[in-house]
């Protein structure tokens, strides 16, 4: 949703609100979820499932991107860096990070190409907030 509200012309304002919001209250229930460590659960509200770490860079990427275009509040930047270093922490020596959804059944945690993807676009995000 953070995608295609960034993608649509100026003549969609309307329906871009309109997914702003939807954001907004999607990332204010994961909040509500986040562990001690910045990082969530695989399924967010069963702390029986694996500690995993593309919730937490998909919505430091969505905060960043809508504190960006002015439809979240700076108060939100708090939590994405916060994401954002739990993230990090996350990235071995050979780059790679760890603990997403793992490939290829997603099922336990791992490495995939979506986790690094996830990180590439959260570091994009804030590096666009800060120029």
């Amino acid at each position: 949703m953070t995608r295609v509200a960034r993608a649509l012309p100026a003549a969609m304002a309307a329906e871009k609100q309109q997914l702003a919001g939807f954001v907004r209250e999607l990332v204010d229930a994961c909040l509500k979820q986040q562990r001690p460590d910045g990082l969530f659960h695989d399924v967010l509200d069963d702390p029986r499932t694996f500690v995993e770490t593309n919730t937490a860079q998909m919505l430091a990427y969505s905060i960043f991107r809508g504190v960006s275009a002015g439809w979240l509040p700076k108060t939100y930047l708090a939590h994405a860096e916060r994401m954002r270093a739990a993230a990090h922490a996350k990235v071995d020596a050979f780059g790679l990070v760890q603990g997403v959804c793992g490939a290829p059944n997603f099922d336990r945690s791992g490495t995939a190409t979506e986790g690094q993807s996830f990180f590439l676009l959260m570091e994009a995000a804030r590096r666009d907030l800060r120029a």
